[in-house]
């Protein structure tokens, strides 16, 4: 369904002339570009004249009707005095929140560093009323980051897990937020919570960055909830500029197309963890720079699976990555991050090859082996997942680019801490 309502919208686009590659998912973006201005006026009186093609925004006071009221809220919406706004979310749902958005329960807390990006740091933090417990329990490191910078993220209630069976919908409607947002990894599981939730009047979206194709429509949508467009338009802007740097090279590239090896580091090399199925996180990365998952066609009944050490030495491939975080439960885990040291990192990763029958192994042969910060294309700052991936298949063609020091730049353009750490390593070096 989601796929046909987006090729819907897509074709829409090709026919107007101020289309952008870009949809904000607002209605009363009537002319389906990146953002509402006067030109969905002008858009909207055509279609009022019957001259323009009647399009899913047009309805921008979502009334089933368009005509002159919805050229008055577009106008709001133009000065900002528009007291609702109603969105289509990543799920496809057209959902009406009241503006402006000053209370906010974060569902998926291991998202942060999306929203301060876009909703502008410190200022968002005052927003957020409520949050699960991902990011304390999954990404230590980032949470410690931003702990040190913001102490009263101590304070923020725990809403609880649904992925753990704690999530309460109790403390949420308790904390009387404007909206509760939802990641995606969620949707179809949490309906009777939404239900819950949305009884009381708390409108619900699912929005977030773990798909990596969905960036664009995440930051739009969410700049305009948070009332930052041009802060989200820049985001996005960079961000296609960044990838434009591998995509654009790519396309002349003629060398064989190496296979991949990809795995979680966080068990450590005594036990193999999973691996990324097919469109999943860093499968999506390789297949984006021309390269061959080994287990793609084994992924499609466990999007996560674990291969037998067998299977990845029949398939020898040509690069092996081991994904990095800081995973403190197991003392070898690959280990990258803010407060990651290069030469631990490095040795870590280098224990990885003397898994049996590794030496046999073209990668390892060749020191083809990488470690790159685990979350990192479900992050805004994905771009760099792409840099490194690129660096790590075609090392020759992209020697100039310096996926880590993007990663810096991002910080010192978007985000509210510093850099520090080490987010990808390599035993090439």
């Amino acid at each position: 369904m989601r796929a046909m309502v987006y090729l819907l919208v897509l074709m829409l686009c090709m026919t107007l002339s101020s289309a952008s590659e870009y949809v904000l998912g607002v209605f009363g973006n009537a002319n389906m570009d990146e953002n509402i201005d006067s030109k969905d006026i002008t858009y909207l009186e055509g279609v009022i004249r019957g001259t323009n093609a009647a399009t899913r925004f047009c309805d921008a006071n979502y009334d089933g009707k368009i005509d002159a009221d919805d050229i008055d809220q577009i106008e709001k919406i133009i000065r900002g005095d528009n007291t609702e706004l109603t969105v289509l979310d990543l799920a496809d749902r057209a959902v009406t929140i009241k503006t402006p958005v000053e209370r906010i329960v974060l569902v998926a807390s291991r998202n942060i560093q999306e929203f301060v990006a876009v909703g502008g740091g410190k200022d968002f933090i005052k927003k957020v009323v409520g949050w699960g417990p991902e990011l304390k329990a999954s990404d230590k490191d980032t949470y410690e980051k931003y702990s040190e910078r913001f102490p009263e993220l101590e304070e923020i209630p725990d809403v609880g897990s649904p992925g753990k069976g704690t999530f309460s919908t109790e403390k949420v409607i308790s904390l009387k937020p404007d909206v509760v947002i939802f990641p995606t990894w969620l949707i179809g599981s949490v309906d009777d919570d939404i239900e819950k939730i949305e009884q009381v009047g708390i409108p619900s979206i699912y929005l977030d960055h773990y798909v990596y194709d969905d960036f664009a429509e995440s930051t739009l949508l969410l700049g305009k909830i948070l009332d930052n467009d041009v802060r989200a338009q820049e985001l996005v802007k960079y961000h296609q500029d960044q990838e434009d740097k591998v995509l654009s090279r790519l396309k002349s590239i003629s060398a064989p197309v190496p296979k991949v090896y990809a795995e979680c580091g966080n068990l450590g090399p005594s036990e193999y963890s999973n691996s990324f199925g097919k469109g999943i996180a860093w499968d999506r990365v390789i297949e984006k720079c021309r390269g061959i998952n080994i287990i793609d066609d084994m992924s499609k009944a466990n999007m996560w699976p674990v291969i037998s050490p067998e299977y990845l030495l029949k398939q020898n491939p040509d690069v092996i990555i081991i994904t990095g975080s800081h995973w403190p439960a197991v003392t070898d885990s690959m280990r990258l991050g803010y407060y990651a040291d290069p030469d631990d990192s490095k040795g870590r990763l280098e224990t990885f090859t003397k898994r049996h029958g590794w030496d046999t192994l073209s990668a390892i042969k060749r020191d083809r082996v990488y470690s790159i910060y685990h979350t990192l294309p479900d992050r805004i700052y994905k771009f760099a997942a792409l840099q490194a991936v690129a660096k790590c298949l075609y090392p020759e063609e992209f020697k100039d680019l310096d996926p880590e020091n993007s990663i810096k730049e991002f910080h010192e353009k978007f985000l509210p801490v510093d850099y520090s750490g080490i987010w990808m390593v390599s035993l090439e070096e």
